[in-house]
């Protein structure tokens, strides 16, 4: 006949049992955050880099290119706020965008900075704001 545990056995593996339970496990480590900020920034770097397309493509005369330049210039600028710089077009417009053409683009692209700075990071919105103002007063300056 084998004799019964002791209470003192009963209790320290009782304990052991609770200690096991209780302690924590550590959990699988989790992905690093993506910044929200990438894609809002790629996006308007993309809306910056077709307003360039667009102008390039409008400037078919000097008179066009004279005035079409400080406005040019200033999506360059506005590449460089972003951390870009410009690219060679991928794909040229076919056709040469007409200036009431770069107008309806610079609303767009003033509307779409605007919408985009709502869910920026304090870092990123007012870049985005600051680029939605311009990108309007050029439709209204062309």
């Amino acid at each position: 006949m084998s004799t019964p545990p002791s209470r003192r056995a009963v209790l320290g593996g009782t304990v052991a049992v609770l200690l096991t339970a209780c302690t924590r496990r550590r959990a699988p480590a989790a992905p690093p955050p993506v910044d929200p900020d990438l894609s809002l920034r790629a996006a308007a770097m993309a809306r910056e880099q077709r307003l360039l397309d667009l102008y390039d493509a409008a400037a078919t005369t000097p008179a066009l290119q004279t005035r079409l330049a400080p406005l040019r210039a200033e999506h360059v600028t506005h590449l460089q706020a972003l951390g870009g710089g410009p690219a060679v077009a991928a794909t040229p417009p076919t056709l040469s965008p007409t200036v009431r053409q770069l107008a309806a683009a610079e609303r767009r692209a003033a509307a779409a900075h605007g919408e985009a700075a709502v869910g920026a990071s304090r870092r990123l919105a007012p870049v985005l704001a600051s680029l939605a103002a311009c990108e309007a007063t050029h439709a209204a300056a062309l």
